[in-house]
């Protein structure tokens, strides 16, 4: 149904390197393009990379929306996954015109990396919130991380609870789910 709903066509950029999880990737992007038109899967060549695999949304003239997954968006994270393509390829969810103008307000490049686990409950939240706000400013990217795929970003930012959010590449990192306009209050300090 939510396809059914999406406005725009979008291109799902996959990023593959050289171990088993890019042939889990491959699967799940085709399956995923099967179910409709407004998907085109694209492939890069693989490489060993320390941001792959990956996939990136792209809207249909090949400009990135900011929206990546790294690793195969699975789990809890496969509906924050395709809710991150119905706000990428419109009308997406609604907000309210206090929050849009909040987002809006951002204008200077923002990068929210999401780290989580498939099985966490509480993750999906945070990444579809980032997501959400990457669909309507071009200004914010939002890369949500499979950790089990990129065990460096747990060491580097000292994971031990997940979700975590890592603000313009270390600025702020904070831990727990939060809403669109927690991340907003969070991006305002």
């Amino acid at each position: 149904g939510v396809f059914a709903r999406m406005e725009r066509p979008l291109i799902l950029k996959a990023e593959p390197d050289s171990r088993p999880v890019s042939e889990d990737l491959r699967r799940m992007l085709m399956e995923l393009a099967a179910l409709t038109d407004k998907l085109t899967v694209e492939w890069t060549p693989p490489s060993d990379g320390p941001e792959r695999p990956c996939v990136r949304v792209l809207r249909a003239d090949g400009t990135d929306t900011g929206i990546a997954f790294h690793g195969v968006p699975g789990g809890h994270e496969f509906t924050s996954f395709v809710l991150g393509l119905y706000n990428a390829a419109g009308p997406g969810q609604a907000l309210d015109a206090q929050t849009e103008a909040a987002l809006q307000a951002i204008d200077r490049p923002t990068d929210l990396q999401i780290l989580v686990s498939l099985s966490c409950t509480m993750c999906p939240e945070l990444v579809t919130a980032a997501q959400r706000m990457s669909a309507a400013n071009p200004h914010i990217t939002a890369q949500a991380y499979d950790l089990n795929h990129f065990p460096a970003l747990r060491d580097k930012y000292h994971v031990m609870s997940v979700p975590c959010l890592v603000v313009d590449q270390g600025r702020q990192v904070t831990f727990g789910k939060k809403s669109i306009q927690q991340l907003l209050d969070l991006l305002s300090q």
